[in-house]
């Protein structure tokens, strides 16, 4: 056999053996992915079975803030003189707020305006007639004796509107009453789960997912500026903070 004949031998022969190779690799990666593919039906994962449910929860309680919403508004020819005039009442009013208890760090301006009045006679080309200026404030009081005070002395001293007032909790008391009305709720949706798992005979396993609400309205009252010899009387009453929460169970 010739030179040539033998390496032409050889190179079929080193063909063949790669060949032979890879079709054993590919049946042995084949193998082993019918094996994954066949695991007993046993080892399967199993779809869980949820049951969603709401739960509702309610706490009553007496307000502990009270924001007290007023203002000052001035009329004049000019704008600087209703500004001014404004600027003086306000200053007289703040005052009186001060000299019944109120500490001046509980008074915030919540808005100020100055416009233009408008002639709008019939027949008659629109014109400035003057300007009006509007400062409103609001009062943070805890104590609930001084509200009737409060109130009083500021029109007494100048307050002639009067937006209302309005009752609500302090940020850390919602924040309890909150956590309370959100245990109920979740007792209650714990309460409706394990009901209704008994009446469809199957067994609760546990909770998968929460998810809570909170639902709170804070109480307004409306009052009029008016002067009075007498002390306005103000008595808040309770208010209630609700929280609902769904909760998804799964069961067996």
């Amino acid at each position: 056999m010739s030179e040539t004949e033998r390496s032409e031998r050889n190179s079929v022969l080193a063909v063949a053996i790669i060949a032979m190779v890879l079709v054993t690799i590919i049946a042995v990666a084949s193998t082993m992915q019918n094996r994954t593919m066949l695991t007993p039906l046993g080892g399967a994962t199993q779809e869980t079975k949820t049951l969603q449910v709401t739960g509702d929860g309610a706490v009553t309680d007496a307000p502990d803030l009270a924001l007290l919403t007023l203002g000052v508004q001035t009329q004049a020819a000019t704008a600087t003189e209703a500004t001014a005039n404004n600027a003086a009442a306000m200053t007289s009013v703040i005052d009186a707020i001060v000299s019944v208890g109120i500490s001046k760090t509980a008074i915030t301006t919540v808005s100020y305006t100055l416009n233009p009045v408008y002639d709008n006679s019939a027949n008659t080309p629109e014109k400035v007639v003057g300007y009006q200026a509007q400062n409103t404030i609001q009062v943070s009081i805890t104590d609930f004796t001084l509200l009737g005070k409060t109130l009083d002395a500021a029109v007494v001293a100048g307050a002639n509107s009067v937006q209302g007032i309005t009752f609500t909790f302090s940020v850390s008391k919602l924040a309890a009453l909150e956590m309370q009305a959100l245990q109920l709720a979740v007792k209650d949706a714990r309460t409706k789960a394990y009901a209704t798992a008994s009446a469809l005979g199957v067994t609760i396993t546990g909770p998968t997912s929460v998810s809570p609400g909170y639902m709170y309205r804070p109480v307004f009252q409306e009052f009029t500026a008016t002067a009075s010899a007498a002390q306005t009387p103000i008595q808040p009453g309770p208010q209630q903070v609700s929280a609902t929460v769904q909760v998804t169970y799964a069961f067996s």
